[in-house]
């Protein structure tokens, strides 16, 4: 009868707190109408989503958009309350330009909050099969960007005692082979903001990554990953067609016609994960997003690696051609 007792009250217990919690992280900042946040990719994905559910809520958004077509078609959307600026992360004269634009329009409430959401992956394929070139440009775009908007932004976020969300991926947690140049890049960013959050402990400044898991995008889009594929494939050195070629790829195009089956299509979801970073009165450090995120990846991160090696680990190599690349094409 004892331990039935103190099983109910330890179960009121965790529900109690739970439900505490569970209000807390409900609870919002004030004043959103004096709060300018920053965010970069704006012209499509994520980054276009949470401009416009920052411009619903009243928050003054300065979206940074790579192309005039994205930040005309943004304008149109949305309130005249919010300012597109045309950045190139990779340009560092491009991220001053715009960060001097962005204190203009804030010169009299500050700058609260910065989203470093543009990001690319450029290959699709075996680490032999990608390029130098496309691992310095997935860093240069995703890790090294970040950390320019980082650095130019970074004294007014502190002026503010604001807030810097730091858009990575939940592969950022886990060596997933085929996209190793876009995780390189994402780990990178995870830690970079790991030292970072540590090191402004004690100046008001708080730094938060969004690990989201799969969903439709444009990086995800069918189509684009079997063209990748495809090329990367046709460039690469004879041995390395052989060893790829069969069972690898036919793995690989497995996975494309399983993302194109089963990734989400609420990609709302993580502008609201990027929204609480911002404006939640209690914000978390780091957000899981979708349910490949909590579920299989969290699986993975507490496995011993040995096991996960045989989960996410690819086929043997070698096997005859997949039909797929000797076509040049896919049946979706």
């Amino acid at each position: 009868m004892i331990y039935l007792l103190v099983f109910l009250a330890a179960s009121v217990f965790i529900l109690i707190i739970s439900l505490l919690f569970h209000n807390l992280s409900k609870l919002e900042i004030k004043n959103l109408s004096k709060r300018c946040v920053f965010i970069t990719g704006c012209d499509t994905g994520f980054g276009n989503l949470l401009a416009r559910t920052l411009d619903a809520k009243g928050v003054l958004v300065v979206a940074g958009c790579l192309t005039e077509k994205g930040a005309r078609e943004l304008k149109n959307q949305t309130s005249s309350r919010l300012k597109t600026v045309i950045v190139d992360v990779t340009d560092q004269s491009s991220v001053k330009k715009a960060c001097e634009f962005t204190c203009e329009q804030t010169r009299d409430i500050g700058i609260w909050g910065v989203v470093n959401n543009a990001g690319i992956m450029p290959s699709y394929a075996p680490a032999e099969w990608t390029t130098l070139e496309e691992y310095e440009r997935a860093c240069k775009v995703n890790l090294f960007g970040t950390i320019s908007v980082t650095l130019a932004f970074l004294p007014y976020l502190r002026q503010s005692q604001g807030r810097l969300v730091n858009v990575c991926s939940v592969t950022s947690n886990c060596g997933y082979p085929g996209i190793s140049d876009y995780v390189v890049s994402k780990a990178g960013i995870k830690m970079f903001t790991s030292c970072l959050r540590r090191e402004l402990l004690h100046t008001g400044v708080t730094a938060h990554t969004i690990e989201p898991g799969g969903f439709k995008t444009n990086i995800t889009d069918k189509h684009r990953l079997f063209d990748i594929l495809y090329k990367a494939y046709l460039r690469a050195q004879p041995d390395a067609q052989k060893c790829y070629g069969g069972n690898i790829s036919r793995y690989l195009i497995g996975g494309i016609y399983n993302t194109a089956k089963y990734v989400s299509t609420n990609p709302q979801k993580v502008a609201d994960a990027m929204t609480h970073a911002l404006l939640a009165k209690y914000p978390n450090n780091r957000y899981l997003i979708g349910m490949d995120a909590h579920l299989f990846f969290r699986m993975l991160a507490a496995l011993p690696e040995r096991i996960s090696d045989l989960i996410i680990g690819w086929n043997a190599p070698y096997g005859p051609l997949c039909q797929e690349l000797k076509e040049g094409k896919m049946n979706f």
